[in-house]
This record gives structure tokens, sequence and C-alpha cells, in this order.
């Protein structure tokens, strides 16, 4: 069955096997569960960037630099990564 995933992404987190599995993964920031469903049943469109990297794995989390940005190694979503805006 394909499943939908909604993650709050209130810090960057390490997602490699939810991406995996999900049909659909969608990164939260505080958005109402309604308009959560909205997306999640077409009636309203998704978009966004992410503001930061998600890291492959926590390896490559405690191999970064922790006072530079987007320093992981070969991340599983980059900087920017997302849909719907330019």
């Amino acid at each position: 069955m394909p499943t939908l995933v909604c993650v709050n992404l209130e810090r960057p987190a390490v997602l490699p096997e939810i991406a995996e599995r999900a049909a659909a993964l969608v990164a939260d920031y505080g958005a109402s569960d309604a308009a959560l469903l909205d997306v999640a049943f077409g009636r309203a469109r998704a978009e966004g960037r992410l503001p930061f990297e998600l890291p492959r794995s926590m390896a490559a989390v405690e191999a970064s630099r922790p006072d530079v940005p987007n320093d992981t190694q070969d991340p599983l979503f980059s900087y920017g990564h997302g849909i719907g805006l330019p």
C-alpha cells in the first residue's frame, strides 16, 4: 500500500529508511492537520524548499563540521530540494 509520510522538520533529521519506503515524503514546519490533508488529497498544491540539507546517516552528521552549514557528505536531500517554487 502506498504510504505518504509527513515529518515535522523543526530541525534536520536522518530519514533514509523512511524516504526509501514511502511513496511520498512531506516536510512539515508547523502546518495544520487540515492543510496537510488538503495536500494529501489533492485539494491544495504542495510547494516549498528545504532550508537545510537532510543527511544520509548519523555517521555523515558526526563527520561533518558543526560550524559549517550543509556540510554532510552525500546528503539524502540537499539544501533547497523541494517542489513548486523556482
